[in-house]
């Protein structure tokens, strides 16, 4: 049965022992306890994109984890807004692949930080090759693609292989 945001934020905020001063610090204040109690008393049911992230991560899960189907905002343009920042592709994703091609037919491997070309064995670092990003792939799985260089590069639902 479905339950409101702020009644799943005290769910999960109980389970973890924490107050929601606590919480609050776990979001490096940049989510104040009393907007966490609005929430939870359900004076205010719809939060923004960027703060459901957070608020998700400082309660140690990832966006993909999120129980979408359980949880109910007031607003649906809320929930749309977060499934569709729960889909993007982030930079900091990229340390989870092992190679990306860009928009200019170049294929990097990736070390860390940065990016080697195959063929020349330029080095470019992740953030400046981040925009021009076609596909990203790790163990011969796309992970992530987008179809023009001004679209957001989206996580690829499902498992596809790449040769």
């Amino acid at each position: 049965m479905p339950v409101w945001f702020g009644d799943w934020i005290k769910e999960q905020r109980k389970a973890l022992g924490i107050s929601q001063s606590e919480l609050s610090d776990r979001t490096g204040k940049q989510i104040p306890q009393s907007t966490i109690s609005m929430w939870e008393q359900r004076k205010n049911e719809n939060p923004s994109a960027q703060n459901v992230r957070l608020l998700v991560e400082s309660l140690g899960m990832s966006m993909q984890n999120f129980p979408w189907e359980h949880v109910r905002f007031k607003d649906k343009n809320t929930e749309a807004r977060c499934n569709q920042m729960a889909e993007r592709f982030y930079l900091y994703d990229l340390a989870s692949a092992s190679s990306l091609r860009t928009f200019e037919g170049k294929t990097y491997e990736l070390k860390g930080a940065v990016g080697v070309e195959k063929e020349s064995g330029e080095v470019r670092h992740i953030t400046d090759l981040y925009y021009r990003t076609r596909s990203v792939i790790s163990d011969k799985r796309l992970l992530a693609k987008r179809k023009n260089a001004e679209d957001e590069l989206q996580k690829v639902k499902g498992i596809k292989k790449v040769k």
